[in-house]
């Protein structure tokens, strides 16, 4: 039982100490490292866009295509362009020359291969990258449109209906969205939507997905929300087990960000409460399972020492 119960403390802190490598390496077996791209028709694409009130990213690629292939091989499996692209954009490949491709390649003018087209959530164009240009390439064109007027600009309206008061579902669900999509805070924001949330929609799979999808920090009630409702993965249900995946694929996702911040900063406050928060994540995941102080002490104290040794060799 202590063996079991080690390699879960591991398993839950261990991307918290040594980054990225550690992280893609304990990574889900159903999460995706690279893009993950949408499953559907174009008019489903675009309504997810709308749904979710993100850009969307469509490669539109040909089968004989040298650089195409490329970079479906190098490009598209890469962790860190998974992590750019799945944040920010609904991602969309499409044949050129089969179903439904030739018609939009034609919408779009496309006439080069690879072509990359960023369009807005009602499917206007807004960016267009021709040939593949490498993963550095890549992270510059998200960027790229990323700081275009066009999503800046609605971020502006809703910053301004925010601090007028507008609090309606709808309009909260947008705001998070576009805050997200332009890699700004959204803490508050949330908080605000899930306290706004009516009784009946509270412990929907739609909505524990998106606050999962959303949330930034363990310092929130979006962490406490779900710590406290989180399905058991052991659960017969299938749509319960993805369910339960997803949530803990986001509490340890936030809890490494915070821990992040705890190095970067040198906020041992912060550090403590990323203690107390590791140790409920670890309770709530597996409820029967009962720890001692004795265990719960040494997965404190390798927060503590990890922390020391990480803050040390930034003051060498």
């Amino acid at each position: 039982m202590q063996a079991l119960i080690l390699r879960l403390i591991l398993c839950l802190i261990l991307p918290m100490a040594f980054g990225p490598v550690a992280h893609s390496a304990t990574r889900l077996p159903n999460e995706p490292s690279g893009i993950a791209f949408f499953k559907g028709s174009w008019k489903e694409v675009l309504a997810e866009a709308k749904r979710q009130n993100k850009p969307v990213f469509v490669d539109i690629y040909t089968s004989w295509c040298p650089p195409c292939k490329r970079m479906a091989k190098e490009a598209f499996p890469n962790p860190t362009i998974g992590t750019k692209f799945n944040v920010h954009f609904i991602n969309y490949q499409l044949d050129a020359e089969q179903g439904e491709g030739v018609q939009v390649a034609k919408q779009y003018a496309v006439a080069s291969y690879p072509t990359a087209l960023y369009l807005s959530p009602n499917g206007t164009l807004v960016h267009r990258a021709v040939g593949y240009a490498g993963i550095n390439g890549m992270i510059d064109q998200a960027d790229h449109m990323l700081a275009l007027p066009q999503l800046r600009a609605t971020v502006a309206r809703g910053d301004r209906d925010y601090a007028s008061g507008k609090r309606d579902l709808s309009f909260l669900k947008k705001y998070l969205v576009t805050r997200q999509t332009l890699n700004r805070p959204i803490n508050d924001v949330l908080d605000v939507y899930l306290n706004a949330l009516p009784e009946s929609e509270r412990l929907t799979m739609e909505t524990m997905t998106f606050i999962a999808e959303t949330m930034q920090s363990s310092t929130t009630s979006a962490f406490d929300y779900l710590i406290k409702n989180r399905p058991d993965s052991l659960s017969s249900d299938p749509a319960k087990q993805s369910l339960a995946t997803t949530i803990s694929a986001a509490l340890n996702r936030v809890l490494d960000a915070d821990f992040k911040q705890v190095i970067a900063t040198n906020d041992e406050v912060l550090l403590e409460t990323i203690i107390t928060n590791s140790e409920r994540n670890i309770a709530s995941a597996n409820p029967s399972v009962i720890r001692d102080e004795s265990q719960k002490q040494e997965a404190a104290n390798y927060y503590r020492l990890t922390f020391l040794k990480q803050t040390q060799s930034l003051t060498k």
